[in-house]
Order: C-alpha cells, then structure tokens, then sequence
C-alpha cells in the first residue's frame, strides 16, 4: 500500500490528538479495559462524536500513581502516624530500612501491586512527595524501639 495511513483507526487516532493536551495520553474506554490488572491507571476523560461511529466514543487518561485521587477531591492535611493502617506502618518502616517494594513483598507476604498500593497510600495521606520523604517522616516519627 501506498500513501498516507487513511481509515477509522487513523480518524480516531486524530481526534485523540486534537483533544489531548500538552502531555496527556488519551486512548478510548476499550484501551482501559483491556488493560484491566495491568496496574495502569485511567480516569474518565469525557466522549468525542465521530461520524463513523453509532455513538460517541468514551475516552479515558492515563494518570501515573501519584495522581489517584479525584481530581475533584480537596487535598487533606498532612496526617501524622496515626493516619497509617497497622500495614501502612509496617511498609514505611521497611521503607526507612532502604528495602524495595519486591523486598517489602517478599517479607510481608503481599504482592508487589499490594506493596506499591500501601506505598502510594502512605504518601497521600502524609502528603509527601516521594519514599525518601517516607523514610525521613519514619525516621522522625520512630517510638523510643525504632521505627
């Protein structure tokens, strides 16, 4: 074949393009279920009408991790260690022990995805930006045992 790319796949791609903004990966509500337990994340992105199609097209975005609260909810303060779950204290003070997530999962007996859930909880409710930041706030935070 010959010529430019042409067809409903090509017109849907365009339109993703021309309704993405600067950094965003768009796909269709198809993309996010087919990639259900890939541990990607999708948020709703609203619809796009093409004549091809009988209906309009649901589009999701890809988000990263960090951004798994609605976009919608008010950030919440800060919390100190009572705000973690009995696991959650457990998994950041792994984390202050320099541990991966794989070695977080293999001592705790939890999956990967699991660790990296308890992880990404861990620094919403603390409001922190990073695991580093994590093993310093269990480093400060350590009862008069350790951490």
């Amino acid at each position: 074949m010959r010529g430019p790319p042409a067809g409903l796949t090509v017109r849907v791609a365009t339109q993703l393009a021309a309704h993405a903004r600067r950094g965003d990966i768009l796909a269709s509500r198809l993309v996010a279920d087919l990639a259900t337990g890939s541990g990607l994340h999708f948020t709703d992105a609203g619809r796009i009408a093409l004549e091809d199609l009988d209906g309009p097209l649901a589009l999701v975005l890809a988000t990263s991790e960090q951004h798994l609260e609605p976009a919608g909810r008010p950030k919440s303060k800060a919390g100190g260690p009572a705000a973690l779950t009995a696991r959650e204290s457990e998994v950041v003070s792994l984390i202050a022990a320099g541990k991966s997530n794989a070695a977080i999962a293999a001592e705790l007996r939890l999956s990967e995805h699991t660790v990296k859930r308890h992880v990404a909880n861990i620094l919403l409710k603390l409001d922190l930006p990073s695991r580093a930041a994590a093993a310093a706030f269990s480093v400060r935070h350590a009862g008069p045992d350790g951490p």
